[in-house]
């Protein structure tokens, strides 16, 4: 019986100089199987089935930037993973070896990525719904190459470490552990047609 959750924090609005730490933070922290938001949980302490966790960053200058953390589950474990994530949502652990593998990652993506033919004119449509006159990337490659864990360090603790969340759980409630779930905050149950439209 498996249990999903997703914890939510809105961040601040849109910000470009934002965008290299949040880049390099994702693949680091929750972007892949290498990531130690999958290592930590899934591969470490086998309580999910799937888990990630990342800064996600909007499309439009009147819109925020959110914190993602997610995790299907057991619905029996679903309080120790949800603790597990907690966890390293208040602690970034230093793992030198996946710190470079991130780093080398978002680089190659950049280094790989094409604007061409009639993406050339989406990119820029996107750039200036952003109020951008230019390719962010520009801006991303350079920070990333100069990039140390204490800059990704600086960026969790401002904009992640400790922050108040909204939790979003699915599952069936005869199997869910409702005492844990209260521990996290008011619990309110939706209807079905309220999440589903039917």
């Amino acid at each position: 019986v498996q249990a999903e959750l997703m914890l939510m924090h809105r961040g601040p609005l849109f910000d470009a100089t934002l965008l290299p730490e949040a880049k390099i933070f994702s693949e680091y922290f929750g972007g892949g199987l290498s990531s130690i938001v999958f290592q930590e949980i899934r591969e470490s302490k086998a309580l999910a089935y799937s888990a990630y966790a990342g800064y996600a960053s909007p499309s439009k200058t009147d819109q925020h930037h959110y914190v993602r953390g997610y995790i299907g589950t057991q619905a029996n474990k679903l309080e120790d993973a949800t603790n597990a994530l907690l966890e390293l949502m208040s602690t970034l652990p230093k793992a030198d070896q996946q710190f470079e593998q991130s780093l080398t990652s978002a680089l190659k993506q950049i280094e790989t990525s094409r604007t061409s033919d009639r993406n050339i004119l989406w990119s820029f449509e996107r750039a200036r719904t952003l109020g951008l006159d230019y390719d962010l990337n520009e801006k991303i490659y350079p920070k990333i190459k100069s990039m140390k864990f204490e800059d990704v360090q600086a960026f969790f603790d401002a904009q992640i470490k400790d922050k108040p969340y909204t939790y979003l759980v699915i599952g069936k409630k005869n199997e869910m552990d409702m005492k844990a779930l209260e521990k996290l905050g008011p619990v309110k149950e939706l209807t079905l047609k309220q999440v589903f439209g039917y």
